[in-house]
């Protein structure tokens, strides 16, 4: 029997301002309406409630939506997959088709059973139509986390007596029908039942996942020949992306089933159809023998949004507009606080049409090795030194023997591999999402990757240029010491006032740091444990950043010399470092 609707296992979602900004940013021009505000009931004369002995809605909608809604004759329908859970807080409730018992798998996570999401504003609560719909995008975060092969997802959204049907997929989040509750309460009724009645093929869901008695897995089904035909996946993925929109990456360590040791890399990502695919160029830079790149092993596409969402939502998306005014909407001429008006404003009059056209994504499965750990992770201040070492050979290896340019050098995109053998490379590429074969290179830029380790070149929509990578290398050297092997900076560091403001301001605030004498305020900010990497820090500022002319200089001289002599000069500069470590632990 299904637990009741108040004692859920899911913990009402109380976001931060910080990640209601993030869901905003992610979302806010990634929108597409339904063809009208509101459907007319006429329009549908057949939409009728399904059994005249269920409970029917309240009168007094939304506040005692979550009561009906938790109504054990409501809720015991036979041949459903599951029962509505419910998780009130002060200004609304969320609700979740959860797996029943029988057809629930026995995740830690409890966001990998759910079906459907949804939230409900109460009625005298002053939630703005844009909270109310950004914790109904918080909900889709857990979901897609929780279920990394899940296609799209099914929400609802109430608020006053408007009733919004929306989906969420990687390309963008979709309104496709409203209607008015008051109006139309069996309508309400049929659509919560349709719900549980719904296909796991209706609802989104993917059998790529599977599980036995060993763990989950994926089959891997393709014509290459392979060794692979079942790779069983850890616990936990090694990264999850927060965003509902765009790729997606999810990645886990996997293993062959007759092995002990997880030595691969799954990786489930929506990369964009009019994008280079990663897997070509992991293909040519494994066929050029560039070294110190991962090794692609399997790749399979699978289905696409704009296959998944026919003919509906496809044209150009919507941006929202803004929250609304709550002053005016929540409070009358002497200030007290007032019942809302019933006809709620939907996400058509709350959003403008955009010129940008839809964007499609296909998803992706895709198999690597070797798998390392994260560059926060290492061990000493010589093996920090030796990943980055290789790691900037790897990147010239990919430059000069593939004629790839990576163009997206960060801290999450170097990883550390234990050496079997000597001469083996210990900092490894991963992530090719972002590179570009140089016979290919676009004149027109666009800015992409993580601010932090952008180059100042880079921020200013110049022209790639292998030199803006080995800029962000040393941006990466400086995060890794100065996060001292955590995730986030310290509060009060420089480096996060990189983030902040334009790009433009991001380039000027770079440029001024990067002088002689400022990046001294930088280097203050190295603990003891590191003193010993000021020396190295400045050698590779003067070799970035030579004085032309009285002037910093931020551009590239491609000439072989040139680009030669750079290359040597920072491996070089890691290994003086590396000597000067050996000889201090002896």
């Amino acid at each position: 029997m299904a637990k009741p609707p108040h004692e859920t296992d899911l913990t009402f979602l109380q976001l931060s301002e910080e990640d209601r900004e993030d869901i905003i940013e992610n979302i806010i021009d990634h929108i597409h309406g339904p063809p009208s505000d509101i459907v007319p009931p006429e329009h549908e004369a057949a939409y009728k409630p399904y059994d005249a002995n269920w409970p029917q809605p309240s009168h007094s909608l939304p506040n005692d939506f979550i009561a009906w809604l938790s109504s054990s004759s409501f809720n015991d329908v036979e041949g459903s997959r599951g029962s509505w859970l419910t998780e009130v807080g002060r200004e609304g409730a969320g609700f979740f088709l959860s797996l029943s018992p029988t057809l629930a798998s026995k995740p830690n996570n409890p966001w990998q059973n759910i079906q459907v999401i949804g939230h409900c504003c109460r009625d005298n609560s002053v939630q703005s139509y844009q909270d109310g719909l950004v914790n109904l995008c918080g909900y889709a975060q857990h979901v897609f986390r929780g279920q990394p092969s899940r296609l799209f997802l099914h929400g609802l959204y109430l608020h006053g007596n408007l009733v919004e049907q929306w989906k969420f997929d990687r390309s963008g989040i979709y309104c496709f029908r409203s209607f008015d509750a008051q109006k139309e309460p069996g309508r309400l009724q049929c659509t919560m039942h349709d719900y549980r009645m719904m296909t796991d093929q209706e609802l989104g869901m993917s059998e790529l996942i599977k599980e036995d008695e060993k763990g989950r897995f994926v089959v891997l089904q393709d014509d290459a020949a392979t060794s692979m035909e079942k790779l069983y996946l850890q616990g936990e993925p090694v990264h999850v992306s927060e965003d509902i929109v765009g790729e997606g990456t999810t990645c886990y360590l996997a293993r062959m089933p007759d092995e002990d040791r997880w030595g691969y890399i799954v990786k489930f990502k929506w990369r964009r159809v009019s994008a280079r695919q990663e897997e070509a160029l992991l293909k040519l830079a494994n066929g050029k023998n560039a070294k110190g790149i991962i090794k692609l092993h399997y790749d399979q596409a699978f289905s696409s949004t704009t296959e998944l969402r026919q003919d509906h939502q496809r044209g150009p998306y919507r941006k929202l507009l803004g929250e609304l005014d709550r002053n005016e909407e929540c409070k009358d001429l002497k200030g007290k606080v007032n019942t809302p008006s019933k006809g709620k404003k939907g996400i058509l009059d709350l959003t403008e049409e955009t010129e940008d056209n839809f964007e499609d994504r296909t998803f992706v499965l895709v198999v690597t090795s070797p798998a390392g750990r994260p560059l926060q992770t290492f061990k000493n201040r010589l093996e920090l030194l030796i990943v980055l070492r290789d790691a900037v050979k790897a990147h010239r290896s990919l430059f000069q023997d593939a004629k790839i340019l990576h163009q997206d050098i960060s801290g999450r995109n170097i990883i550390i591999v234990d050496a079997k053998n000597s001469g083996d490379s210990e900092g490894i590429l991963i992530d090719l999402d972002a590179a570009i074969e140089l016979a290919e290179a676009s004149h027109t830029q666009r800015i992409f990757g993580t601010r932090l380790f952008m180059a100042i070149g880079t921020l200013k929509k110049r022209i790639r240029r292998y030199r803006y990578d080995l800029e962000s290398f040393l941006y990466v050297f400086l995060w890794t010491i100065i996060a001292n092997g955590e995730e986030n900076l310290p509060q009060t560091s420089k480096l996060r006032q990189w983030s902040q403001g334009s790009w433009d301001d991001s380039a000027r605030l770079k440029t001024s740091d990067m002088d002689k004498t400022n990046f001294e305020d930088i280097l203050a900010e190295f603990t003891p444990k590191f003193h010993s990497f000021k020396p190295l820090a400045r050698k590779l500022r003067e070799l970035l950043f030579p004085v032309v002319d009285g002037e910093l200089w931020t551009g590239t001289n491609g000439s072989l010399e040139a680009t030669k002599e750079l290359y040597d000069g920072i491996i070089g500069a890691f290994e003086d470092a590396m000597v000067y470590e050996r000889g201090s632990a002896a």
